[in-house]
């Protein structure tokens, strides 16, 4: 048995925890010796962090959380919860005899990065390219001070590290660089797996969620899920959708979201009465993808997406659905290259709108079970799982 304290350091509106990393976690454990402890810095309010506490022991992962500072200022507040971070992170590890610490991302690996090595091995969670991700959607100037602490800091961690773990081929190649391709064998990919028994085809459903939604047995139903902003693609989504709408009366737009005002404030009039908002309960995500023919999975191919993997993308798969979505984002494109009834959009093509409306015309009847297959290799829990075993066990 090894004890392996995960770190991470979220916002509030965050449900990476529950929905991602704590059923990913409670899997390793269940197919291997490792025994997982998460801390997580977190300015969540305390309803949001009994949430979680209460994932955590549904899904017997030894939890803690440490609240981060907000006042007066923010970056003081971060100071200071990064220098009682460090002690208490140092009591823990001590305290619970833990072997491998694993921060994930940046403001984790300051901390780990000022705690001696001495009794415990570093698996560093570069997560994407996050650094980069602030630089592409927050503003953050690659000239700038933070820009500089941040990027010392991450190169730090990378060299310091046993392993390190990324979610594409990219970033391994991105931060193999940093490290002027040395150490390439301790960077292992590891996926982004959803359950394979919640995300699945049930026809029931379907039918029960397209009547409850008022849509008929002949409407085509185009559905995006995640949060929404201008790199998740809301203006492509409303290019395509009002394109197809145009050739098809009866298509139909879902959106499943949390930033509800987001989308109110900016969806056309002539567009309002096609399109149906919903925010649901994780757990109720897949009855609501059940009713969907097409789904969206655009996101804006700057430089920091080379890094990432959406989500999204494997519950759709999942769910058989057909779906549309970006080249450039992560190893999306090789992915879908194995997957039938997927379209790659390439945002450079001056016809993508055009191209993604043909796609949606000529589907015809779906072979939802077909997409499935294909994609549980690249999806599903267990496969995550052995991927984040087998980065592990390389420290033996």
């Amino acid at each position: 048995m090894k004890n392996v304290l995960f770190i991470t350091w979220d916002g509030p509106q965050t449900s990476y925890m529950e929905g991602l990393f704590m059923p990913i976690l409670s899997q390793v454990q269940t197919q291997s010796e490792y025994v997982f402890h998460i801390v997580q810095f977190t300015w969540g309010s305390p309803e949001k962090i009994v949430i979680t506490q209460k994932a955590a022991q549904d899904l017997h992962l030894v939890y803690s959380s440490r609240t981060i500072v907000r006042k007066p200022i923010t970056v003081l507040g971060n100071l200071f919860t990064l220098y009682k971070g460090i002690q208490f992170l140092k009591k823990y590890i001590k305290n619970n005899n833990i072997s491998i610490v694993m921060p994930r991302s940046t403001m984790p690996a300051i901390m780990i990065n000022r705690i001696p090595k001495r009794n415990f091995q570093v698996v560093f969670d570069a997560d994407g390219l996050p650094i980069e991700e602030r630089v592409d959607f927050s503003g953050l100037s690659r000239s700038s001070k933070q820009y500089q602490f941040f990027k010392k800091e991450e190169v730090r961690m990378l060299k310091r590290a046993n392993a390190v773990l990324t979610r594409s081929d990219a970033a391994v190649n991105i931060h193999s660089q940093t490290l002027e391709n040395k150490h390439s064998n301790k960077f292992s990919v590891v996926l982004n797996g959803r359950n394979t028994d919640l995300f699945k085809l049930n026809p029931s459903e379907r039918q029960k969620m397209r009547k409850e939604l008022s849509i008929s047995d002949q409407a085509k139903v185009l559905v995006y899920c995640g949060s929404l902003g201008p790199q998740y693609g809301w203006n492509e989504m409303l290019a395509i959708f009002r394109k197809y709408k145009g050739k098809n009366s009866k298509a139909l737009f879902l959106i499943i979201t949390g930033n509800v005002a987001f989308a109110n404030e900016r969806i056309p009039n002539e567009l309002k009465e096609f399109i149906i908002i919903k925010t649901v309960p994780f757990a109720a995500v897949p009855n609501y993808l059940s009713a969907a023919d097409v789904a969206f999975a655009i996101r804006e191919p700057k430089f920091s997406m080379q890094g990432v993997a959406p989500i999204k993308l494997g519950e759709y798969l999942l769910m058989g659905i057909p779906t549309i979505a970006s080249v450039g984002i992560g190893d999306t494109e090789q992915i879908l290259n194995s997957i039938p009834n997927c379209f790659l959009y390439h945002h450079q093509n001056p016809n993508r709108v055009d191209d993604a409306v043909e796609f949606i015309k000529n589907l015809g009847d779906t072979n939802f079970e077909e997409i499935r297959k294909y994609a549980i290799p690249f999806c599903s829990i267990e496969k995550s799982a052995t991927s984040y075993c087998n980065a592990l066990d390389k420290l033996r």
